[in-house]
């Protein structure tokens, strides 16, 4: 179980040409819960849901929100396990709530949408593994499918130590269509963890170095990881 408070701004956006702009000032404040249990030994249950409140202004434009997000529920079931690495596959299901569903939509906006995701994790040495996840999210009505890879690097540079070099990418699929633009969102973010006791603690941070039609995000966020 994974609890994470979120701190997330930005005053710049990237154009349909990737360029960026002034645009107004966006802030989110988020408290997420993310969630595994083990129903068997290769059948997971995955979850997340996150409560957020949501300022959007562009010009005379503004958008607020307080409420749940997106919440997501699925299984992952694991197709190969070794002492060295995991393959896993997972589907879920995304249900809309009150406040950000897609990125780059309004607040609230967003119908049902559904996963498929590719899990691979590997151990490069004792101190050092590596996690690679593509994903296929098909969305209801007129907003546009999507493409998503996650990279991560982990670190364990002494007992009870963990950095995370992390990269969140995501692509749509569709051409432009009224109310959905093509977008496209790059995210880095690194955290370093502490245990202590039965509890892990990050504190991290993430940024979007580059982008299509969506905002360009500062985030610092805290999370303390529980295993049950």
């Amino acid at each position: 179980m994974i609890t994470t408070t979120l701190f997330d701004r930005a005053d710049m956006s990237f154009d349909d040409a990737g360029q960026r702009r002034d645009d107004g000032y966006f802030y989110k404040d988020e408290l997420a819960l993310y969630l595994e249990y083990g129903l068997t030994d290769r059948i997971t249950l995955v979850s997340r849901a996150a409560w957020q409140t949501v300022e959007r202004r562009n010009g005379p434009d503004f958008d607020s929100a307080q409420g749940l997000a997106a919440t997501e529920i699925g299984l992952r079931g694991a197709l190969h396990a070794d002492a060295r690495q995991v393959i896993s596959l997972q589907a879920m299901v995304m249900l809309p709530g009150e406040g950000e569903n897609i990125s780059n939509q309004p607040l609230g906006d967003g119908g049902n949408a559904w996963e498929v995701r590719a899990l691979w994790g590997r151990n490069l040495s004792r101190e050092l593994f590596a996690d690679a996840q593509l994903a296929y999210r098909q969305r209801e009505g007129v907003y546009a499918d999507e493409a998503r890879l996650d990279l991560t690097l982990g670190w364990q540079p002494a007992r009870r130590w963990l950095v995370l070099a992390q990269t969140f990418s995501i692509a749509s699929l569709d051409a432009a269509r009224p109310g959905a633009r093509p977008f496209e969102q790059h995210k880095l973010q690194l955290s370093v963890g502490r245990e202590i006791g039965a509890v892990e603690y990050h504190l991290g941070a993430a940024v979007t170095p580059a982008g299509r039609n969506t905002i360009e995000e500062r985030a610092l966020f805290l999370s303390v990881w529980r295993r049950f």
